[in-house]
């Protein structure tokens, strides 16, 4: 008599079910790394203090009725709640981006496309942003931009550069000192670095590479409004938008937008990613155990006289339940394995952006397999304890 009830049987079956296992155990892998993607991108620094931060994103109005930059700043101080206030071309997260290509005299040939920010003299204290070396800008270094981009960097000399920019330019050399060319043509000089500034969300080609000039603001209709905020922010968004309206009734004014909001708006990619792949591994899975649960009635239904005949030789139902569900356990094991080596090894040449996965994502895989296995062949195994011994006949039919 053979000690095997369902893995003996039915080889292409069984081959097909331990495939469809392994597959969702390369997919639980797969959502693992997505969603922790996900976690890590929204707890990472981003070189900002970005908790009480609002955003005018924009105003409209006609060229003569531009009340100016200081004006706007000016109202914008005066509301409650409001802590500091800064203008500057662009925002972290916005839509509105502004990129320019940057060099050194050393390689002229290889040019970057980098972020440019142009900020004031609150500009890092109202975002928090801090240096990681060198120093911020000096009063006399700053100047005004009254929006002809031909003259933008005229009369500018220093710059504030990423850490991740003077290392692609710079590479392990102390940046401080050296001079930076910068399109059309300005020459300027790095003074400091900073760890990182978000950029916009238009931004798509020049990832964590940027630079700020100190370049004030001179009409209000191209700046970006930034403002710190010691208040509900909506209360206070409330305020800003009825002080400006009170002040100027004929500029439109855009409702001020939560920092926080915009840079998980900016987490899309990432967060459709991990929805995907976590439904997916869900859907995946919920077809799997129904495919155990109704194939492994439905086996037992058909051989419903093999078990009465192991039940007439004196096997108890207990017994056959318990023989079924380490089959099912020794079905599981297998493709667990063969799922894990291949989210390992596989996955990441399938998959943009996967990489081998923690053990402790593996563990919990090859653990979440057992458990589902186990409680898909709770129902075939209640099914099998339920047949009696007196199915037993004489009929070709009963094969062991």
């Amino acid at each position: 008599m053979s000690s095997f009830l369902l893995l003996g049987r039915h080889h292409a079956g069984i081959g097909w079910v331990a495939l469809q296992l392994a597959i969702g155990v390369m997919l639980c892998l797969q959502a693992w790394q997505a969603i922790t993607a996900l976690r890590m991108a929204r707890a990472a620094p981003n070189g900002i203090d970005d908790a009480s931060l609002l955003l005018v994103p924009w105003m409209q109005m006609a060229p003569a009725l531009d009340p100016g930059v200081p004006d706007v700043l000016g109202r914008l101080r005066n509301v409650p709640g409001v802590l500091s206030a800064t203008a500057a071309n662009q925002a972290p997260y916005d839509a509105t981006a502004w990129s320019v290509q940057v060099w050194t005299a050393t390689h002229p040939a290889t040019k970057h496309v980098v972020s440019v920010f142009l900020g004031d003299e609150d500009f890092a204290s109202t975002l928090g942003m801090a240096t990681s070396a060198g120093r911020h800008f000096m009063t006399h270094e700053f100047r005004d931009y009254r929006g002809d981009q031909t003259e933008l960097q005229a009369g500018t000399h220093s710059v504030l550069v990423s850490s991740a920019l003077a290392s692609r330019l710079y590479g392990r050399s102390d940046p401080l000192g050296l001079p930076l060319l910068m399109a059309p043509g300005a020459r300027l000089r790095v003074v400091g670095v900073f760890e990182r500034l978000p950029p916009p969300a238009g931004a798509r080609d020049t990832g964590d590479l940027a630079v700020v000039l100190p370049v004030r603001m001179s009409r209000a209709a191209d700046a970006r409004f930034i403002v710190r905020h010691a208040a509900d922010p909506e209360s206070v968004a409330t305020r800003i938008r009825a002080a400006l309206a009170a002040a100027h009734p004929s500029v439109v004014v855009a409702h001020p937008v939560d920092m926080a909001a915009l840079r998980e708006a900016s987490l899309h990619a990432p967060r459709s990613r991990a929805w995907w792949w976590s439904g997916a591994c869900i859907a995946w899975w919920l077809s799997t155990l129904g495919l155990l649960m109704l194939g492994g009635q439905r086996w037992v239904q058909e051989h419903a006289r093999e078990f009465s005949l192991r039940r007439a030789a004196g096997a108890t139902g207990r017994q056959l339940a318990r023989r079924l569900r380490l089959e099912y356990l020794g079905l599981a094991c297998a493709a667990a394995s063969v799922g894990l080596a291949g989210g390992q090894w596989l996955l990441p040449h399938l998959v943009r952006g996967s990489a081998p996965t923690s053990h402790g994502a593996l563990v919990a895989a090859a653990a979440w397999a057992m458990l589902a296995v186990q409680l898909a062949a709770a129902w075939p195994a209640h099914l099998a304890r339920r047949i009696p011994p007196h199915l037993v006949s004489r009929s070709p039919s009963v094969r062991l």
